[in-house]
């Protein structure tokens, strides 16, 4: 299970703030959902997305089995007086809950195989799963695979399967910003998957950074963000 630790939520937190990823992407969600008023964003995390979605449903349910990163989308749901998200602190991979969604979106939470029963048992008009459309993890150093099912293996399965569905294929920048160079090592020793720790130094990191103008973030580490997007209907979802 993913664990949030305050490094982490720090890192995401100082991502989104500084980008404009969420909005864009819930900009593509939207027309995809034509017709749901009621949502739940699954595997939420810090809650961003459920945020950028706000303005285009009723109701949107966030949930996360973190109660941390939950606490984020607290704190965002009072700054911004958001009143259509809810919180709900569970694991809808174990749940026995069977309130029922006009959609569901998982986005980069689960595989298929978790992913589906609970669609089943509580999506009533459109899935969308969103996976990650690479096969190299972006935050290591040297060329290290990703774990975890990637978009192009959740389509070959779900085609084996013969659910119909639309794939669309996206970009987004979404870069990681830096106190110092002192802060990006510690990025990379938290995400990196190189084989050496010892090796992520400020020389070895410094490559992979871009000098900034910004006073508080003088360090910028550009990523783009390579999405694979799959929109099932639940009327094919037998």
């Amino acid at each position: 299970m993913f664990v949030w630790t305050p490094d982490m939520i720090r890192f995401m937190q100082a991502a989104n703030e500084k980008s404009d990823y969420h909005a864009r992407l819930a900009a593509i969600l939207t027309p995809k959902l034509s017709g749901c008023r009621t949502l739940c964003d699954a595997g939420c995390g810090l809650g961003a997305l459920s945020a950028a979605l706000s303005p285009y449903f009723e109701q949107i349910t966030a949930a996360d089995v973190s109660d941390e990163a939950l606490g984020v989308l607290r704190q965002t749901i009072r700054a911004r007086q958001l009143t259509n998200i809810t919180p709900l602190h569970c694991d809808l991979l174990t749940s026995e809950d069977n309130t029922r969604y006009d959609a569901m979106v998982f986005c980069f939470f689960g595989s298929l195989a978790e992913i589906l029963p609970v669609a089943r048992r509580q999506c009533a008009k459109t899935v969308i799963i969103i996976k990650k459309n690479y096969t190299l993890h972006r935050f290591s150093l040297t060329e290290q695979p990703i774990r975890g099912e990637a978009a192009f293996a959740a389509c070959e399965a779900l085609r084996r399967m013969g659910v119909p569905f639309e794939f669309d294929a996206r970009e987004l920048e979404h870069g990681q910003p830096f106190l110092s160079l002192d802060d990006a090592v510690r990025f990379f020793r938290i995400y990196s998957r190189d084989g050496d720790p010892g090796a992520l130094t400020p020389e070895a990191v410094l490559p992979r950074l871009r000098r900034t103008d910004d006073a508080q973030y003088p360090y910028y580490l550009p990523q783009t963000k390579r999405l694979g997007i799959l929109t099932i209907r639940m009327e094919d979802l037998v």
